[in-house]
């Protein structure tokens, strides 16, 4: 391909952009499942429960003499608008988080009628207050009668209510089975309350000492409303620790496997000729955190090696660990007798593990070694294949998890994560599940592939989703990894350099983070974070049948394939803040003329701040994208429950809507994609149909769960692809019929047009 012919991704989709008023969202009546006369007297027996458990606990249990409970709402509400704020300022309740639980409810509204008997998802919210308080309401419910409807209106919502049970104790291992004191990590509510942030840790600390047990509170670490420290408790006495009434969760603390079973050497080892060229690229930042580098490792060209603050000396295992990863980002999977591929930026490899990192509690050192980097400097790209060895949790985030998306919340940095290689796992207790961080929102959990051609598969190593919700696609999608007929080929000698065969997600997920650079390298033009996240999602491509083994696919980690475009299509990247009115409207460049079928894959991402407690309500922004198919035309009047409608906005169809978003019916409520941070969908229509055509974007945003601020100018991206098997000269149609405000995007002098490698 010459490079007159080369067509290059098309640019400046913003210029197809314009700010708008928020569009009109009809939510009509709610119909209440139960009426506040038989709530209260259904829930009267819970209260008095409760309160009864509440006035058993020692004082020491309650911090500040507060006390927390579990109220579970009907499946009904899981929407922010039905937060019964109301009844908490009614009774002197505050927020202490929230997570999700599938229950059958005692009634269901007409519109659920046929989910009478099955189990759904409902929002079960941590609520603190006044003991002396919580125990008065619970002996007076039954002659409790509020004057404000709006506070029975709350009540009414109630499905459940009860004191936290002996469930936040999670099933142990047989790792510590000889042993009597047994590491634990512990998960407190912490209200992020400025000046009063710590006093549940403090009262926690006195809690032990009542029991004969220590900790050291200095190594508590925060993370919004959550508070995670290190314990050694004596097995005996693990009942006795739950009951702290403000106890998120108590579990066995992490070890971190950096280098498990999957780092093994496969085949004979081969002599790699190392490129004599710098990278393409100096002015990409650049990062991996793991076990370090040999000694002369030979790749000073493109690499800086850095001790992170605090670890211990090197390992060997660390070593050959982070130069296989270290390879895999710089040059790919290798192939013998063939020339080693150029890098597209140089690295800086951060060792965060060391000697004495196979103590009880490794990963709250590895993750404070890796916190004080990125909360020292920026980076554009960072890699992270280790991390704590146990599978997601729904109703709970790691501190890994949490503080990873807090501090990568500001969308400069792109992050890939590996998922784990605990695929293989027991399925039935979860155990094959993707692993901490790899399942946070603002990263790209990165799972692995058996091969990159026809017929490929997920590796059977690779752990599998799906995450939580929101994060609901897990992996992100998957890349190359290797497998025992087909190992991964990267560094595991130096001088001479050699190459030998591995597998594992390990490797997958710096071929990503390879891939994602590779973008960034090929243009002058800049292209955000979240834009680059969108390119990658966007391009991966595999059965959505199997989106828990493989997310969205597999990721090619042929450049071209990510940045080139083919006959009958064209592929546009939009980059745009988030008007102060929190409106936009996008529209899409379908050219005049078009016949047949058009078809449209669309992908949004963005990155935003979370709220580490609220496991169910876990991201504080979120996209309500709605797609206009014709935005000249608005349509007539019209009846609806014997009510005159007059619309004043076109007409808008699903384009990312929950049915064709989660795969199971349970999980299919109304608004639970619109706060996931990327989606991807495929959807096809009649050219004669598209009349200047749009997504329009608005932007919501929660706190907690219920309605919250919104920040102004947040960046977010789409990546578009129109196909139309009647215009070969798709591209070039699509750029004219924009008056030229769309360009191709600029490569960078002197680089190659990037090779394909089409998978199937």
């Amino acid at each position: 391909m010459n490079m007159a012919a080369t067509r290059y991704l098309i640019g400046q989709g913003e210029k197809l952009s314009e700010e708008i008023a928020r569009p009109p969202r009809g939510m009509g009546d709610k119909a209440h499942p139960y009426a506040f006369p038989y709530a209260q007297r259904r829930l009267a027996p819970q209260w008095r429960r409760a309160s009864d458990t509440l006035r058993g606990l020692p004082s020491l249990a309650c911090p500040g003499g507060e006390a927390a409970i579990e109220l579970t709402l009907h499946p009904s509400y899981l929407a922010k608008s039905y937060y019964p704020g109301h009844l908490l300022r009614e009774l002197g309740l505050f927020h202490l988080g929230s997570r999700a639980v599938h229950v059958v409810p005692d009634s269901v509204v007409s519109s659920r009628a046929l989910e009478s008997g099955q189990a759904q998802p409902a929002p079960v919210l941590y609520l603190g207050g006044e003991i002396d308080r919580l125990i008065a309401f619970g002996d007076q419910i039954d002659e409790w009668m509020p004057d404000d409807e709006r506070v029975q209106d709350d009540f009414r919502k109630i499905e459940s209510i009860a004191t936290p049970s002996n469930s936040r104790l999670k099933t142990l291992s047989e790792r510590f089975a000889d042993r009597d004191e047994i590491p634990m990590e512990v998960v407190l509510h912490s209200p992020d309350v400025p000046g009063k942030n710590h006093y549940v840790v403090l009262a926690f600390q006195e809690f032990l000492e009542s029991l004969g047990i220590s900790c050291d509170i200095g190594r508590a670490r925060h993370a919004g409303g959550l508070a995670f420290l290190p314990l050694r408790a004596p097995r005996e006495q693990l009942d006795a620790i739950l009951a702290f009434t403000f106890l998120r969760a108590l579990r066995e603390a992490p070890r971190i496997l950096p280098f498990d079973p999957m780092m093994r050497s496969i085949g004979s080892a081969f002599t790699v000729p190392l490129p004599a060229d710098n990278a393409a690229t100096a002015d990409l930042s650049v990062a991996i955190f793991d076990g370090g580098l040999p000694a002369n490792h030979g790749l000073d060209r493109w690499v800086t090696l850095h001790d992170a603050p605090g670890v211990g000396a090197p390992t060997a295992d660390g070593q050959r660990h982070g130069l296989a990863v270290t390879s895999a980002f710089l040059f790919g999977p290798l192939t013998q007798g063939q020339p080693t591929p150029l890098p597209y930026a140089n690295v800086d490899h951060w060792r965060v593990y060391g000697e004495g990192d196979d103590n009880d509690f490794e990963a709250f050192a590895m993750l404070d070694r890796i916190e004080d980097v990125l909360t020292s400097r920026r980076y554009d790209f960072i890699n992270i294949s280790l991390g704590p060895s146990y599978a997601i949790d729904d109703d709970d985030v790691s501190p890994w998890t949490a503080r990873l998306d807090q501090l990568l919340a500001g969308g400069d940095t792109v992050a890939t994560i590996a998922c784990g290689n605990n695929g293989a796992a027991d399925q039935a207790t979860g155990l094959h599940r993707i692993q901490p961080p790899s399942d946070g929102v603002n990263v790209l959990g990165v799972g692995a592939s058996d091969g990159f051609m026809a017929g490929w598969q997920r590796a059977p190593y690779s752990a599998w989703g799906p995450g939580r919700s929101p994060g609901y696609v897990k992996p992100d999608f998957v890349s190359f990894g290797g497998c025992h007929g087909q190992p991964f080929l990267a560094l595991s000698e130096v001088s001479p350099p050699r190459a030998q065969g591995t597998m594992g997600t390990s490797f997958a997920a710096p071929i990503a983070m390879r891939s994602g650079t590779g973008i960034r390298a090929q243009f002058t033009d800049g292209l955000w974070a979240p834009a680059i996240k969108a390119l990658l999602v966007h391009h991966a491509a595999g059965d959505l049948a199997k989106r828990p083994e493989i997310g969205w696919g597999l990721l090619s980690h042929g450049l071209g394939d990510l940045v080139l475009c083919d006959d009958y299509e064209a592929h546009i990247v939009y980059q745009r803040q988030m008007p102060t009115t929190g409106a936009v409207r996008l529209y899409l460049p379908i050219p005049p003329g078009l016949t047949g079928n058009v078809e449209i894959k669309a992908t949004f991402s963005f990155y935003c701040d979370v709220d580490p407690e609220d496991a169910i309500n876990y991201t504080r922004g979120g996209l309500d994208i709605q797609f206009r198919p014709d935005t000249t035309r608005i349509p007539p009047p019209y009846e609806k429950d014997g009510k005159l409608i007059t619309p004043t906005v076109p007409a808008s169809e699903s384009f990312f809507s929950a049915k064709n978003f989660y795969a199971t019916e349970h999980m299919q409520r109304d608004d639970a994609q619109k706060w996931e941070t990327t989606l991807t969908r495929t959807k096809t229509k009649r050219a004669s149909s598209l009349v200047q055509p749009a997504f329009d974007v608005s932007y919501i945003a929660r706190e907690n769960g219920h309605i919250g601020g919104r920040p102004s100018n947040m960046k977010f991206a789409l990546v578009l692809t129109l196909r139309n098997k009647s215009a070969r000269d798709l591209y070039d149609r699509v750029i004219v019929s924009s008056a030229n405000r769309l360009q191709p995007m600029r490569p960078r002098v002197g680089v190659q047009v990037p090779l394909r490698l089409r998978v199937s």
